[in-house]
């Protein structure tokens, strides 16, 4: 089985990529959102206040993931929530759209792959590679 954060089965080698060149697109993505068709559909870019959100709640994840005492069975199913409160503030109609819909489709995306603490860890330092650029790429 392939693995969407590790170069090696063992889990130890995080791919380069995902943390370089992928973060770079992604946070570009964040800043430059594509137009959607539907010119009433508002894709507004990614606020710097809205990343700082999803980042601290990743960041809060990661402290309880890394407690020894913690069991990742308990934690994963807030992790898979992340994935309702980035729909909340993309919702479908665009009206009231808080954030892109790439940055939907990314966090979307990164929580589909967790399936262990190690991925999850990956995911988290991943997200962490993204905010760095995008302040280093103009992102508000």
């Amino acid at each position: 089985m392939d693995n969407f954060y590790y170069d090696d089965i063992d889990k130890t080698q995080i791919k380069v990529e995902l943390l370089d060149s992928e973060a770079k697109r992604w946070a570009e993505s964040f800043i430059n959102p594509k137009r959607p068709k539907e010119a009433w559909v508002r894709n507004q870019r990614l606020t710097s206040a809205q990343l700082r959100r999803f980042h601290r709640e990743v960041k809060e994840l990661e402290a309880r993931v890394k407690d020894p005492n913690a069991e990742f069975a308990t934690i994963r199913p807030i992790i898979k929530m992340l994935k309702s409160k980035v729909a909340y503030a993309c919702p479908s109609n665009g009206v009231e759209r808080k954030v892109p819909e790439e940055f939907r489709k990314y966090i979307e995306d990164m929580v589909d792959n967790v399936v262990d603490a190690k991925d999850f860890l990956a995911f988290a330092l991943c997200f962490e590679a993204v905010v760095g650029y995008f302040y280093g790429q103009g992102g508000r």
